[in-house]
Order: C-alpha cells, then structure tokens, then sequence
C-alpha cells in the first residue's frame, strides 16, 4: 500500500469543520485550493497532512504582503482514521519568512514542533497553533466518498436516454 496522502478529499472534511466550528463559509481565493476566504473577507491559508513539514506557495506571501489582514493559518494533522485541526495567526510567518527555507518549486517552508498547547513553527518560535477541534474520516469513509464521486461522473457521463434507462432498470429490480 502506498503511503498515505492529505489530499483534497481531506482538506474538505477540514474546510467543512471549520466552518461549522467558526460559523462562516469559505470560497477559494482565485484557483488555489489551499486559500480561502470568508463572507467576512478574512482568509484562511489550510494546509495539512501526516508529517510535520509544510510548504506554502512564495505567490500567497506576495498576495499577503500586497493586501496585508487577519489570516487564519490551518493546519490539519492526519492520523489514520483522525484529523486534528490547528489554528494561529499566518502573520508571524509572513513578517519572518526570511527565516524560512525555500524550495525549487517555489515554497517556503516550514516544520511543526509539538508542545503542550497545539504546535510550534519551529523556523518561528514564538508563533504556537492551538488546537479547535478534530474530524473522523476513516478510510472506510474517504473510499466510500471516492465511490460516489465515480459513480456520479460516470452518471454525468450518460446521455439523457442512457439515464432514462437506467432508471427504468432499476424501477424493475425493487
């Protein structure tokens, strides 16, 4: 079995207990998946995954710089049937980035440190992110998710005569 991945199917189950713990919905900032904004106008930067280094794309520090506010920095930690959710301010990073080593595609990145409280940044020590709160997402759930999507792709994938039959088939077998 190939290592396990924080994917998109993660990220929303996280966006979703945010918003249900914050009250507020998220829209995607432009195509990124990992930066969002709520009806508020305050954005949220949601990463995540198993281990503890995470990487953010140089152009949403520009962003940040250009139109400085109150974003919300996420992290999800994955566990296996578990997703512990985090939250500090991003500013901390964005004034300390110099104290961030880059990679070849363009990240700045960063390594988590646990401690009593939630985590710490440990490239910037004194930004902490505590804890608000967990989701269960078992993998017998995320492949039941996977499930639908296909089959609904594969029902968007039939002509309305091909629909229409199907329906008709399954009429028959009640």
């Amino acid at each position: 079995m190939p290592d396990p991945k924080f994917d998109e199917d993660d990220r929303k189950r996280v966006i979703a207990a945010i918003e249900n713990h914050l009250g507020v919905t998220l829209r995607p900032i432009g195509s990124r998946r990992k930066y969002l904004r709520d009806e508020n106008g305050r954005r949220y930067l949601v990463l995540g995954g198993y281990d503890h280094w995470h990487g953010i794309p140089r152009s949403i520090f520009r962003d940040e710089e250009a139109t400085p506010g109150d974003t919300l920095l996420v992290i999800a930690k994955r566990y296996r049937d578990d997703i512990d959710i985090y939250v500090g301010p991003f500013q901390p990073l964005l004034k300390n980035k110099a104290r961030l080593p880059t990679t070849v595609n363009d990240q700045y990145v960063f390594n988590l440190r646990p401690v009593t409280q939630g985590f710490l940044i440990k490239e910037v020590p004194s930004l902490v992110l505590s804890q608000i709160g967990e989701t269960k997402f078992t993998r017998d759930e995320k492949a039941g998710d996977r499930r639908f999507r296909q089959a609904v792709a594969m029902l968007d994938r039939l002509s309305p005569e091909e629909r229409a039959e199907l329906l008709r088939k399954l009429q028959e077998m009640k």
